[in-house]
């Protein structure tokens, strides 16, 4: 491996890119091990060793290490010359003979995988039609050959409907993609698996990757479950702002009806979208919010008002008024004549609603939203109180959002 590590300069240009961020023969999960007294022989483990007759070395080492345990196996990858201790276990004999000459029983399993990288069309077709793969590869080997190969594989398989073999034959260097899916399973853990779920239900939490495996936590559970500490950042920003208190409430109420005003303060200070708290200042308001991206996102709504605001009040004021009355006057226009029909209301000169039923007449005054009698006389004060109730209720139902 130290070989690879070192040349890297010399192999592709992908390699050579790779390099820049991280050397692509450094694993995570692979070592090279030089030989047993560097070997830790604690757990399951794969080793690739050779020489591949396994008569001395390494191979030979680990074998007569690992020979007496059922729980063991050996993979022959490749050809066997006769008289070589990897060609006699083959025959699966009941002991062998180490190097020093001592008998030792052979219990580990042993299976023979050619893995020679020359074969014919008889081998390459049995192994493919044992493994059925999606995607076949054919490399090195002489052009007109590989096409013979491939052109003989697509032939076996094209009449298979319950088949789908897609065979490759790229140049040097030529690359072929693969598209893979794999499934990532993550193991719900904590107070969130307090409760069972239920097919379809959404579980919120965070995603912690620990080694190759996946846990889905409440951010409370954090500490428990890992190293990992939940942190809580308080935002602050103060904004210049000299207009109208009042003036910002009744912007603020346009964009959202979570507007609630706080008691028991010393200055004044409003709740909005329920997180985010303002407070009215000596030529500022400051605004006080916990980061989450929610929160952030109704931080620099409430901003944006704030701003407008400051900007240019006086304008803003009888813009919203004009467009906050006539949006009154549409909805009480629409219940009047949804109670008393389209014939009874009357709205001629822009200031008053008039409303007749039955003979008698009532006004609305929409600057004052007061209701009275066109005749004062009138004894039955029923029509009038009908219609300040509707008045009323219609206003109260609006004023959130005025």
């Amino acid at each position: 491996m130290a070989v690879y590590q070192t040349y890297v300069n010399a192999m592709n240009d992908k390699i050579r890119k790779a390099i820049n961020i991280n050397n692509p023969f450094v694993f995570k999960h692979i070592s090279n091990l030089k030989s047993m007294d560097h070997f830790d022989d604690i757990g399951p483990s794969v080793v690739m060793a050779s020489p591949g007759m396994m008569q001395s070395g390494l191979s030979r080492e680990l074998f007569e290490s690992w020979c007496t345990d059922k729980r063991n196996g050996v993979i022959i990858a490749g050809y066997c010359v006769e008289g070589t201790l990897a060609k006699h276990i083959m025959s699966e004999p009941e002991e062998i003979t180490t190097m020093s000459g001592q008998k030792l029983q052979l219990k580990m399993s042993v299976d023979y995988i050619s893995f020679s990288a020359h074969t014919d069309y008889q081998q390459t077709s049995e192994f493919i039609r044992a493994l059925k793969p999606p995607h076949v590869i054919l490399v090195h080997g002489e052009q007109n050959e590989m096409a013979r190969l491939k052109a003989a594989l697509i032939r076996e398989y094209e009449d298979n409907d319950e088949v789908h073999i897609e065979v490759h034959n790229p140049r040097n260097t030529e690359a072929v993609t693969l598209n893979f899916r794999g499934e990532k399973l993550a193991k719900v853990m904590g107070s969130l698996a307090d409760k069972k779920c239920v097919q379809g239900q959404r579980v919120s939490g965070i995603l912690v990757k620990k080694n190759f495996n996946y846990h889905i936590l409440n951010p409370s559970d954090l500490s428990t479950y890992t190293e990992l500490a939940m942190s809580t950042v308080k935002q602050t920003q103060a904004i210049p702002f000299t207009g109208p208190y009042s003036l910002l409430v009744c912007h603020l109420r346009n964009l959202t009806g979570d507007v609630e005003e706080l008691d028991g303060t010393e200055k004044n200070t409003l709740k909005i979208f329920k997180n985010i708290t303002l407070i009215q200042e000596a030529g500022m308001v400051l605004l006080e919010w916990i980061a989450n991206p929610l929160n952030d996102m109704y931080a620099d709504a409430v901003t944006t008002v704030v701003l407008e605001v400051q900007s240019n009040p006086k304008a803003q004021k009888g813009q919203l008024v004009a467009k906050l009355l006539m949006n009154y006057v549409i909805c009480l226009l629409s219940v009047f004549r949804d109670m008393f029909g389209e014939e009874c209301v009357n709205f001629s000169d822009g200031k008053i609603i008039s409303v007749t039923v039955d003979g008698k007449t009532v006004h609305i005054c929409l600057k004052t939203r007061s209701v009275c009698y066109e005749d004062e006389c009138t004894e039955d004060d029923s029509l009038r109180e009908m219609v300040e109730l509707a008045v009323q209720r219609l206003y109260d139902a609006l004023n959130p959002v005025i």
